[in-house]
């Protein structure tokens, strides 16, 4: 070393002379070792040298497009972006099992009814949901899943009598914040906010599926995309098909053959085991979703085109859209040394569709006057240690539904307008005592007046105690 230089140069050099003898051999063991490989794969099939920055890793929090909350809890979260507790394989290759039960006691009082004569009742409730999902590298994953239904007062337990059905069947692409999916898909911008205390028996009985269905929700056949980017999400589903294959089929509204919803008209005629498959349902739902850690919105336009007679060229297509949108604010703090989460929501949905001539003699018209319904929804949830806690949430359904009288003698045709109006409450409370297992407990009212025709007034009142399973 130069005697010339300076002392703080000197030690200057020799403190980088030593960190680089010491680092070389760190970094000359880094190059000669491999990547690893999966842990499926055999060991002659490892990346060379050159793949390591190639190789996609494992990611380390959820992916964006994946929605994990309360409501995903209820309807069916979607695949894990990690591997979970219960699952087979590796971070990034791994399968693991859906399952979801539910069971309990309910109490079915009828205070009014069209039938005078039909009683009360206390009966048991059973549900059950399994499948599987998983995921297949970074990009992939999957989702199949399959429902026992609650089926009325326990009717399907015995002797062939189960009624099985079929929910998601989705495979899904996903990667920096997009993801595109096909199958039997959820699409969540369709899903209004609602009270996580009333998924005792995971959203299955009548006082909690029908407002969701009357206001738009959307689970069927078809393909969806989304992407996300600071937290805000631009989504695209679309389902062409019978109306069976979408849930989104039970907002239109309208007589449709027997004064039957649209909904109902393949059921009433089947050919050969399968239900009517003249009518066809094209639905396309842009939708646009804001989240924040204070709180969350989105808004959606669900525009359908309906062919009523797919095997007849004269019948004029059908056409009708329904907006919607909906809000859920999160306050959290502290009572004292007790941490508390307060959540109220707010949603509202317009549907407006043509409606068909049912009449005879005129069933390739149209009526001049449409179909309209106006649902309202909103609530409010408190949680304390977590997801424990109690909640209400309050549905308002308007329906304007025309029909047709001919015209007789000196009588002009006229289109008298028939109004509806439900209205579902919902009062419940949770205990999760373990992270899977929770004790549920609800009160629940509905009610129907339908103008001009109170012998068809119903209103009921009902009570579950429940014990539920959601892995």
């Amino acid at each position: 070393m130069n005697p010339s230089f300076p002392a703080a140069s000197r030690l200057a050099l020799a403190c980088t002379l030593a960190s680089a003898l010491v680092s070389a051999p760190a970094r000359a063991q880094a190059a000669e070792t491999p990547a690893p490989a999966p842990s499926d794969a055999p060991v002659a099939q490892a990346a060379p040298q050159a793949a390591p920055a190639l190789a996609p890793e494992a990611p380390a929090r959820p992916d964006p497009a994946v929605k994990q909350d309360a409501e995903a809890l209820v309807l069916g979260a979607p695949t894990p972006a990690t591997r979970p507790l219960f699952a087979l394989g590796s971070e990034t290759y791994f399968i693991t099992p859906v399952l979801s039960i539910a069971g309990g006691i309910q109490l079915e009082d009828l205070q009014v009814n069209p039938n005078p004569e039909k009683e009360s009742r206390i009966t048991t409730v059973a549900l059950a949901r399994f499948g599987a999902e998983g995921r297949l590298g970074p990009y992939v994953t999957f989702r199949s899943e399959f429902e026992r239904n609650i089926r009325s007062h326990g009717s399907g337990i015995w002797e062939g009598t189960a009624s099985m059905s079929v929910r998601d069947q989705v495979l899904r692409l996903q990667r920096w914040g997009a993801m595109v999916e096909a199958g039997i898909i959820l699409d969540p911008a369709s899903v209004d906010y609602f009270s996580a205390h009333m998924g005792d028996v995971l959203m299955a009985d009548k006082y909690t599926r029908d407002p969701l269905l009357y206001s738009g929700f959307n689970r069927g056949q078809g393909v969806q995309a989304r992407y996300s980017r600071w937290g805000l999400t631009a989504g695209l589903s679309y389902t062409e098909a019978n109306p069976l294959s979408s849930s989104a089929s039970f907002m239109v509204g309208g007589s449709f053959g027997g004064n039957s919803r649209f909904w109902e008209r393949p059921l009433g005629n089947f050919r050969n085991g399968q239900p009517d498959d003249d009518i066809h349902f094209r639905v396309i739902s842009p939708s646009l979703s804001y989240e924040h850690p204070w709180f969350e919105a989105k808004a959606m336009a669900q525009v359908f085109n309906i062919n009523y007679q797919a095997n007849s060229t004269q019948d004029p297509p059908l056409t009708g859209y329904n907006l919607r949108g909906g809000v859920k604010l999160k306050l959290k703090g502290m009572v004292p040394s007790l941490p508390i989460e307060v959540t109220p929501f707010f949603n509202v949905a317009r549907v407006e569709n043509d409606v068909v001539n049912s009449a005879s003699g005129y069933g390739n018209q149209l009526l001049a006057t449409s179909f309209d319904a106006l649902t309202l929804s909103g609530g409010l949830d408190v949680f304390l240690f977590g997801r424990s806690g109690v909640g209400f949430n309050f549905v308002r359904m308007t329906d304007r539904t025309p029909s047709f009288i001919p015209p007789t003698g000196s009588n002009p045709a006229s289109e008298p307008v028939l109004s509806t109006r439900a209205t579902y409450l919902n009062v419940g409370a949770t205990w999760w005592m373990f992270d899977q297992v929770a004790l549920g407990a609800r009160m629940a009212l509905f009610k129907r007046d339908i103008e001009s025709k109170p012998e068809l007034e119903e209103r009921e009142l009902s009570g579950f105690l429940t014990l539920r399973m959601v892995l």
